[in-house]
């Protein structure tokens, strides 16, 4: 996470200097400094600010956009004595920041959301700390409401899911959620239910329109999976990542559950790919040639193509790029061959 500090006054750059010699990042002036406050709203994860909580609203307000793309700010007065989270405090992870900065400079940090402020449950923390993209963010206000209101939600996995997030199993205690198994979710919407619900899944047979309106429906989606490609040299953007989404779509599994896409050295430069990753919004992930070299393909039962090593040295590139990148996990998909392209699909351990 990248982090950018604004300051106004000689004290407050004390105070900047201090924060950022515990949290490093870059430090600004009062010099072109309502420029380079906005130009930092697009550039930086999270921004601090140590000035009147006023002058940070009026710069930034015209540029928020979203708490799902919005940056994390936070506001300091030039002695430390308060961290205010003012923008992106769960997805942004402005209410940890502030908690941090509060640390450093010996003040008190304050947070303003309703599920820290009751100690509830915030199922957008949850998630991105278990790297879990949010499908339908608009319902997450529901699941909030409905847990500030004390009702009880249910929540769906395949996962085990009390081992594997305490969070949930605490909850569980408290009788404030029900940690049920996927197979019980058409059972349980089919009728109408209107209990709140959460699920928790990689796979697209759980859907947002086929479930009755009647409850809010929460998805949330683990970032599990990684596609490695191949292709042929200056391969366009369009069809690269058509192969991909129509692959993921015959695994039945949703785009958003992709942690990364991943290819050889020789294809690191090759626009296509970089492209699909960056519209994907996943991170391309580049396998050392002789960590495929040091793989036993034929014990993994890999497709391999003296084709392709003739061309890139080793004898399998989307799926062996595909396996590394997912710590050795499980192979999804072997080799799905398209015009000029492979993908494969890896599922990550758990």
């Amino acid at each position: 996470m990248n982090t950018a500090y604004f300051y106004l006054t000689d004290e407050g750059g004390k105070l900047a200097h201090k924060l950022a010699a515990a949290h490093p990042g870059d430090i600004y002036n009062k010099e072109n400094f309502k420029e380079n406050l906005r130009a930092g709203f697009g550039r930086y994860d999270s921004l601090v600010c140590i000035m009147a909580t006023g002058i940070v609203v009026r710069i930034l307000a015209p540029l928020i956009v979203h708490k799902t793309s919005d940056p994390a700010v936070v506001v300091l007065d030039q002695k430390g004595k308060y961290a205010i989270s003012l923008l992106s405090g769960h997805l942004g992870g402005a209410n940890d920041l502030a908690r941090e900065m509060a640390v450093i400079s010996g003040g008190e940090a304050v947070i303003t959301t309703a599920t820290d402020v009751t100690g509830e449950l915030s199922f957008d923390t949850f998630a991105k700390k278990h790297d879990m993209a949010i499908e339908n963010i608009g319902q997450l206000k529901h699941i909030s409401g409905a847990l500030l209101s004390g009702k009880k939600v249910n929540v769906f996995t395949d996962k085990n899911a009390a081992e594997l997030y305490p969070e949930l199993a605490k909850e569980q205690k408290r009788g404030m959620i029900a940690i049920l198994p996927l197979s019980e979710f058409f059972k349980t919407y089919a009728i109408e239910s209107n209990i709140p619900a959460v699920v928790i899944d990689e796979r697209l047979f759980v859907s947002n329109s086929t479930v009755p309106q009647a409850a809010p429906v929460l998805y949330l989606r683990p970032r599990t999976i990684c596609a490695g490609i191949g292709c042929k040299r200056n391969m366009e953007q369009k069809p690269i990542e058509e192969a991909l989404l129509q692959t993921l779509k015959e695994e039945g599994i949703h785009p958003f559950s992709l942690k990364c896409i991943a290819t050889i050295p020789l294809k690191s430069d090759e626009p296509g790919i970089i492209g699909t990753a960056a519209n994907l919004n996943v991170p391309l992930q580049i396998i050392p040639t002789e960590e495929i070299k040091n793989l036993d393909i034929s014990q993994l039962g890999i497709q391999t193509s003296e084709f392709v090593a003739n061309q890139t040295g080793v004898l399998s590139v989307s799926t062996a790029c595909s396996y590394l990148a997912s710590s050795k996990g499980t192979i999804l998909r072997d080799k799905a061959k398209y015009k000029g392209i492979t993908i494969a699909l890896s599922k990550e351990r758990s």
